[in-house]
């Protein structure tokens, strides 16, 4: 008859030190983790834009005013923003103010 097998004190301690060390990672990377800084309405909208071209495969294109002027932006399914030079758009992104 075999005996009831059991947790080892080596298996415990092993589980116990990789539990410590991902409580560890976890913990350094939650304090050194930016805080959320609150977007702007036109850098959500660029965003969602992005998205949806790249997830639908089609060109998308935003109107809206701003400064009293007509501005349009296209989305691509290539993930690329096309805007009007005012807008200081990073084509590769949609960030605004991009440095140049």
């Amino acid at each position: 008859m075999r005996a009831p097998r059991a947790v080892t004190l080596v298996e415990l301690l092993v589980v116990l030190v990789l539990i410590g060390l991902v409580a560890g990672v976890t913990g350094l990377t939650m304090h050194t983790a930016k805080p959320v800084t609150a977007t702007d309405p036109i850098t959500s909208a660029i965003s969602a834009a992005r998205d949806s071209a790249i997830r639908s495969g089609r060109s998308v294109t935003l109107g809206f005013q701003m400064g009293g002027a007509q501005r349009e932006i296209t989305a691509s399914p290539d993930a690329r923003v096309a805007a009007d030079s005012a807008l200081d758009l990073d084509p590769l992104t949609g960030a605004r103010n991009a440095a140049r």
